[in-house]
């Protein structure tokens, strides 16, 4: 292993509670604080009914979201604004958590991305080395505004070159390009779920490729050639700690997980 090896809580602490909660992020961000260690956190953007972005995977809250009577809401993220996104229980879907405790007012809060960037600065401002990954998703309705507002998000805090405490990542190359013009020292990844499609996309030169775990399984020379192009390997999401150990030794750069305690253990 070369260098700092970057590790980023998926979701924030995921395994340990539902998934871009409040808690999990406090988590993350308390692992990071108790290990003395720089830890990123990682989320996922969509526009809510309020025109703001909101921390959520997919863009219905059916999977992850419950109302008082125990129903999964059908509604689009786009299709609720903060009262009513208060209103739902974002945590007892995790039934493997129930069935072990009762979950806390934060395992079932939502967080939108000004609330997450403002836990982010205010763990800094208290000597807390974290950061944070914004995932980009796309195709979405409103695919070319997605990253003008991640750009004012962090353009409000002075967040905007390359020291930021803030990368995006994405899938989706125009969406890169369109971050890389409205802040050109950001840092960036470009997610990829195969082994190829990377070289073929025109890309700044210091954006890393982030490969998924199997892609890496599959092809694990694929580090050495994203090296000897001279960029960065970020890959997600390993949880086994046989994954993490592969992927350390391979050389990655970077490494995604659900249980960044894992990680952490097998660097120290």
């Amino acid at each position: 292993m070369a260098g700092m090896v970057h590790v980023f809580a998926h979701r924030g602490s995921s395994g340990a509670h539902p998934e871009m909660t409040r808690a999990a992020f406090v988590a993350a961000i308390d692992l990071a604080r108790q290990r003395g260690v720089r830890l990123g956190l990682e989320c996922d953007v969509h526009f809510t009914a309020d025109g703001v972005l909101g921390c959520l995977h997919d863009r219905t809250v059916t999977r992850t979201g419950r109302r008082a009577d125990g129903t999964a809401p059908t509604e689009g993220l786009a299709d609720l604004d903060r009262s009513a996104l208060a209103a739902i229980d974002f945590g007892s879907w995790r039934a493997d958590l129930t069935a072990e405790r009762a979950l806390t007012p934060e395992e079932r809060q939502f967080v939108h991305l000004a609330e997450l960037l403002d836990l982010v600065e205010q763990a800094r401002d208290a000597g807390v080395d974290v950061h944070l990954a914004i995932e980009a998703k796309h195709p979405v309705p409103r695919d070319a505004e997605v990253e003008a507002a991640i750009a004012a998000e962090l353009t409000a805090r002075g967040w905007t070159g390359a020291d930021a405490p803030v990368r995006m990542i994405t899938f989706d190359a125009t969406a890169v390009a369109r971050m890389a013009e409205l802040l050109p020292e950001l840092p960036q990844t470009f997610l990829v779920d195969d082994a190829e499609s990377w070289a073929e996309v025109p890309l700044r030169a210091d954006i890393a490729i982030g490969p998924g775990g199997r892609v890496l399984a599959d092809d694990p020379d694929l580090v050495a050639r994203v090296h000897a192009a001279g960029r960065e390997c970020h890959v997600w999401t390993l949880n086994e700690p046989e994954h993490i150990r592969l992927a350390l030794e391979l050389g990655v750069d970077a490494v995604t997980s659900d249980f960044p305690d894992r990680v952490l253990d097998q660097l120290a």
